[in-house]
């Protein structure tokens, strides 16, 4: 497991719990494949544990689309999850996340995570090794407040791909981590910004 699609993979499921899990696996089964695909045998895919689900992903997708799939299934995941609240928003910003030509939600609501994210921390504590080394960690944390954090962590974006963004994102779901404790979603509509 050397590649960096394979362990991306790894730690994306490995963090699921496992009814989380669960419904990941039900998400994934419902995915429209791109041509020339086949789908994982539900046999194979309701047995399957993180590790063997990460090689059943890259064995029959390959490492970049096997990741893509992955995060889909989990956007799909979060945006059922959300869609008691805010259904069409959830609706509009899964299908923008699914755009790879589109900027990403993080770029585009920079200024607005920046200065309605909190409790920044913990979200550094979701990204680390994954996403931020320890010198990244450490210098972003050294910052006095959530809003000086969350500018210095944007300062690392562009040398950021879209899986990382995505990571970000979904940190950003946690209500937790979320303006007023409430699900990200319903901070992205068009009145709240």
């Amino acid at each position: 497991m050397e590649g960096t699609g394979r362990r991306r993979l790894l730690q994306t499921l490995a963090g699921l719990g496992k009814d989380e899990l669960q419904r990941w696996k039900e998400k994934l089964s419902k995915i429209a494949l791109k041509e020339g695909y086949q789908r994982i045998p539900q046999a194979l895919l309701e047995r399957a544990d993180p590790a063997a689900l990460a090689e059943l992903l890259i064995s029959y997708y390959g490492e970049e689309y096997g990741l893509q799939l992955a995060l889909r299934a989990q956007a799909l995941c979060s945006a059922e999850q959300a869609a008691t609240d805010v259904s069409s928003a959830a609706a509009i910003l899964f299908f923008s996340l699914s755009l790879p030509s589109e900027e990403h939600f993080i770029d585009q609501h920079r200024e607005q995570l920046i200065q309605r994210v909190r409790q920044v921390d913990g979200l550094l504590d979701k990204l680390y090794n994954t996403v931020l080394d320890n010198e990244q960690y450490q210098s972003i944390r050294a910052e006095r407040t959530d809003p000086e954090k969350m500018r210095k962590l944007f300062d690392l974006l562009p040398s950021w791909n879209r899986a990382c963004k995505d990571q970000l994102y979904q940190v950003t779901l946690e209500p937790l981590y979320s303006p007023q404790s409430c699900n990200y979603y319903k901070f992205c509509t068009k009145d709240a910004l």
